[in-house]
């Protein structure tokens, strides 16, 4: 019999960061609707139904924390509040440089 090695794909127990992202998202979520059913009122209301909505979207497996932290990031990279990426920077500006040039056959070879 062959002796199993020290690591095993499936003895390993790991959460993404993406599973730990959900559980934070319901849990604020869940929060936010406690909170507003609290308070009462139309901005109550209005409170948890975004805290309900934020919960829902952790449960059904979306990513909104993902794509707000791009689209905050993007933007406020687009307004020069941010620093942008050197080296996403330098790709861009070395543009023309960094195509390879096309094969073409030569005019002085002669087929025969």
């Amino acid at each position: 019999m062959v002796a199993r090695g020290p690591d095993n794909v499936w003895d390993r127990q790991n959460t993404s960061p993406y599973d730990q992202e959900r559980w934070m998202a319901a849990a604020w979520g869940s929060a936010l609707s406690m909170i507003g059913a609290r308070r009462g009122g139309f901005g109550g209301g209005l409170l948890a139904t975004l805290g309900a909505v934020i919960a829902v979207r952790a449960a059904m497996g979306r990513h909104d924390f993902a794509v707000a932290r791009h689209w905050a990031n993007q933007s406020l990279r687009t307004r020069g509040w941010r620093a942008k990426d050197v080296v996403h920077e330098s790709s861009d500006e070395s543009f023309p440089a960094s195509d390879s040039p096309s094969w073409t056959p030569t005019a002085g070879t002669a087929r025969r």
